[in-house]
């Protein structure tokens, strides 16, 4: 249970009855009150809109005879009325003829009845004189209605503390009978979540949803009860178990620590031996550089200077263009090792399929035109021209890699007259097919992504599918082959929409 504060539910329930019994009332007092107002002010109304009919009658005779003196005295028998403060007769519709008290205007709409605020009231009507737009106006008060309002106010206050007392007790019987089972549950389950006893019953019956509700609960206390003391069993038992296993376990451990042991001596002597490997081949990429650094110098210095036809131009670049692509075996062997080990982290970065297969076909030229073998590329079956785009996320040299050495299997294992095509097709991602027209023989083709093998080639090194099956895995990538009489060999690699991340990429390595 938690130490917040709890609010009873009787609380509630009184709170409830009173705010209704209370909200009853005003709206009663106030449906009341609006229609008793309005009687008020139409009975005044009507009152006065009668006398000043009468008194426009007795106004006849002054006016015709223009006695104003008479018409006053008519006017000042408005006296005895307490509601009138004020009247005045018009002639001609403009002219006072005769007023009492306070002369009122006359109304520009000459209506009968005019509010004058809340408090007032103008009341005009004609006089049946010979002269034409005769008027009387009276200007009556309702202020009356104002001590009503505050009557009928006290006496309901009154009323409503009177109900609301009574409500109180009510609600305070109500409130005990339904209020008190629930905190009585309440209590029995704080103390059981404090203390764990669930051998405490909630001693309450009735016919109602509360008594419904106790009776689940001594019901689930029962069945939580007889689970404890299975639990109790059960926990008795595992620690039997747990210590047997224990004493298994201090056996296994000496016995791993004495493996690791041996291990340690083993992997001492590994890392030894993997140091002399990385100076060595250190020392091999560093002489190795030094001498590509002449064979790439040199045929820049060639293009910068000019004065070349444009066949020794060609040679030139494509000496420069080898220079680069050793420079590129170089580096990618240490990749290689990292990419073995799952410590490569991809460096992904936008690359253009299309330049980058068109700079290879460039590269290629010497052997397309020696072996007399056509480069096709296509993207979405449309034949590539080279001003397409399609680009994919990964690293541009090793993408480049993997393409030469699948391009480069491909070319060198086709005849005179072959056609191998690269096609690249988006299909929930990309897909790259090289396609040529000769078989894999049976005796490579499950282990023709395997380090070192190769066939038929007497300087074959075996490495060119199995670095480009590493580069396709190291981007996410699925590769595969697949060969037969009629359709040749297609190598597939199916490139994913997004680059996946470095710790991924270790893991499908591994």
């Amino acid at each position: 249970m938690t130490s917040q504060r709890v609010t009873p539910l009787g609380r509630k329930i009184l709170a409830a009855i009173l705010g209704t019994t209370l909200v009853a009332l005003v709206l009663s007092l106030a449906l009341n009150l609006l229609p008793m107002i309005y009687s008020y002010r139409e009975d005044v109304t009507d009152k006065a809109v009668a006398m000043a009919d009468l008194l426009a009658q007795s106004l006849v005779a002054p006016i015709d005879f223009d006695d104003q003196a008479a018409a006053e005295e008519s006017l000042g028998t408005l006296s005895l009325v307490p509601d009138i403060y004020g009247a005045a007769v018009y002639v001609g519709g403009q002219d006072v003829f005769a007023f009492y008290d306070s002369a009122p205007g006359l109304p520009v709409s000459k209506k009968v009845i005019t509010n004058d605020g809340l408090s007032g009231l103008i009341i005009t009507v004609p006089i049946p004189a010979e002269h034409p737009n005769c008027y009387l106006v009276i200007r009556g008060s309702l202020e009356g209605q104002w001590g009503l309002l505050q009557r009928y106010v006290l006496t309901n206050l009154a009323v409503l503390a009177v109900v609301l007392f009574i409500c109180y007790k009510l609600a305070g019987l109500f409130r005990k009978k339904l209020g008190d089972p629930i905190a009585e549950l309440t209590e029995v389950v704080h103390d059981i979540s404090q203390e764990k006893d669930y051998s405490r019953r909630v001693s309450h019956e009735s016919n109602d949803e509360v008594g419904m509700l106790v009776a689940e609960f001594n019901a689930m206390l029962e069945r939580v009860e007889y689970r404890d003391s299975q639990l109790q069993k059960h926990r008795e038992h595992l620690e039997e178990r747990v210590e047997e296993r224990t004493m298994q376990l201090r056996r296994k451990q000496l016995e791993l620590l004495k493996n690791n042991r041996l291990l340690m001596t083993e992997i001492k002597k590994r890392a030894q031996a993997e140091m002399i490997r990385e100076e060595v081949e250190r020392i091999n990429r560093h002489d190795l550089k030094s001498s590509l650094s002449l064979i790439i110098g040199y045929p820049e210095l060639l293009l910068n200077e000019g004065n070349l036809t444009v066949e020794q131009e060609k040679a030139v670049r494509r000496i420069r263009a080898a220079g680069y692509r050793m420079l590129d075996m170089i580096r990618n062997h240490l990749n290689m090792f990292k990419m073995e080990n799952g410590i490569y982290k991809l460096n992904a970065m936008p690359v253009d399929l299309i330049e980058l297969l068109c700079n290879l076909e460039e590269e290629f030229a010497p052997i397309l035109s020696t072996n007399h073998v056509t480069l096709s590329m296509t993207l979405d079956g449309a034949e590539v021209v080279g001003d397409e785009a399609c680009f994919v996320n990964g690293d541009g040299q090793l993408l480049r890699a993997m393409l030469r050495n699948l391009i480069q299997n491909a070319l060198e294992a086709s005849t005179q007259g072959d056609v191998v095509t690269v096609s690249l097709e988006h299909n929930r991602g990309l897909r790259i097919s090289i396609t040529n027209s000769t078989v894999v023989p049976k005796e490579v083709r499950r282990r023709f992504f395997d380090k070192y093998v190769t066939h038929g080639k007497e300087n074959g090194t075996g490495l060119g599918t199995y670095i480009a099956a590493l580069i396709a895995r190291t981007h996410g990538a699925d590769i595969s082959m697949r060969t037969d009489a009629k359709a040749g060999t297609v190598i597939t690699v199916a490139m994913k929409a997004d680059i996946p991340s470095e710790n991924s990429i270790s893991a499908s390595l591994r």
